[in-house]
């Protein structure tokens, strides 16, 4: 038995015993009516549960690698990648599959290939809303269109849909995102177009997302440049700084906005009214790939010397494994908080994750690869070159990998 599995064993146990005392406790506390030594061991359970939970995380390590590997299998179909995995309500496993080049929705073991009678041809933004429908948007007749359910939204607020992206659901259960209506990108939610922000015309949008509160954010352009905003307010100025544009926006657990800007002809990482010019005592000279941590840390790419390098916090990682990078790019934070993406080592791109440096998988040599990204259960997914051909890959350990 594994450590990890030894371990929780152990906790379940603990679990188990405090539920069995808690019981006895309750039991003896109808008869005096003192509920103090019951409470307790209430709040001792709640404590060690969410420490578990905190722990092991949503998925177990190399549960979505098993699943796809089972999916392939029980479909008879030749699945080659896959994204936006997620679980569903009522337990299912849900998001998106590549099969024969084309992007489809999944629930459990179904894989969805028409929605409301039209064949759909790709997916994406794969989510689940609360009523457990899948929804987000599909390609049908060679026009992408938000869905939820067996629906198909071609129309918001009686204007045509020409195209769409970033499609969630708030919390308040209603569809939102980015619509192109008459040539133009607009976010919006529910029946609702929103053209105008703070008495601006909106000219374009882009990395559009609800809040906690149920706002939206991201970034517009207004007269011809790139701003963040949240709710009605556009945001122009940052610690005094006139932003000159902006991507990667995003929202923090603490609700503050975050991402890169530009300032000064120089792309500098973001968080709330903070702009980060340095990192560990180092100049930065541009950013990319700017995203937030569990831990709230900000981590992503940034310029050093001229050199694109892996950071977190206030940390620049100049070396994975002992080896030197050269380069970097699809840098992103795993569900188990290390770095993965992709890293150039004497002249060559690798996958990687942590401290390791992925150079072959199922035993054949990395020539290149392209497009890391990971799998909520730490498996990195993406493309790599082997014997001059590109073909799809899932790692999870040096037991769990397959080339496609």
């Amino acid at each position: 038995m594994s450590s990890l599995c030894q371990q929780v064993k152990s906790d379940c146990e603990q679990l188990q015993a405090l539920k069995d005392e808690f019981f006895l406790a309750y039991e003896k506390a109808k008869e005096t009516g003192m509920l103090g030594k019951a409470r307790t061991i209430k709040i001792k359970w709640e404590e060690k549960y969410n420490l578990l939970k905190k722990e092991l995380g949503e998925f177990l390590p190399g549960e979505v690698y098993d699943f796809i590997m089972e999916l392939r299998d029980e479909t008879n179909e030749d699945i080659q990648s896959c994204a936006d995995i997620h679980f569903q309500p009522k337990g299912d496993l849900a998001g998106r599959v590549m099969v024969n080049g084309v992007w489809y929705p999944f629930h459990g073991n179904e894989i969805i290939k028409t929605i409301a009678g039209e064949k759909i041809e790709d997916c994406d933004y794969i989510h689940t809303q609360p009523n457990n429908d899948l929804a987000g948007s599909v390609m049908v007749n060679g026009e992408w269109y938000p869905f939820h359910g067996n629906e198909i939204i071609e129309t918001i607020a009686e204007e045509k849909i020409e195209n769409c992206y970033n499609i969630h659901t708030q919390p308040n259960g209603d569809l939102a995102g980015i619509v192109n209506v008459n040539g133009v990108l607009y976010p919006f939610h529910g029946n609702e177009i929103i053209k105008n922000i703070a008495g601006e015309k909106i000219e374009d949008c882009y990395n559009i997302h609800t809040q906690p509160n149920n706002d939206l954010a991201g970034q517009v352009k207004v007269n011809g440049v790139w701003y963040l905003f949240h709710g009605d307010e556009i945001i122009k100025t940052i610690a005094g700084k006139t932003i000159e544009s902006c991507d990667n926006i995003h929202t923090q657990p603490n609700n503050d906005l975050a991402g890169r800007v530009q300032v000064n002809g120089v792309w500098y990482p973001f968080h709330g009214n903070e702009i980060i010019k340095n990192i560990a005592g180092e100049k930065i000279e541009s950013c990319y790939d700017i995203h937030t941590q569990p831990n709230n840390d900000l981590a992503g790419i940034v310029e050093v010397n001229g050199v694109m390098y892996p950071f977190h916090g206030n940390e620049i990682i100049k070396t994975i494994a002992k080896e030197k990078i050269g380069n970097c790019y699809n840098i992103h934070t795993q569900p188990n908080g290390d770095l993965a993406g992709r890293v150039q080592v004497n002249g060559v791109w690798y996958p990687f994750h942590g401290n390791e440096i992925i150079e072959t998988i199922a035993e054949e040599k990395i020539e290149n690869c392209n497009n890391i990204r990971s799998l909520p259960d730490n498996t990195l997914i993406g493309q790599v070159h082997v014997k001059a051909v590109d073909r799809n890959f899932l790692w999870q350990s040096d037991e769990k990998q397959i080339l496609f």
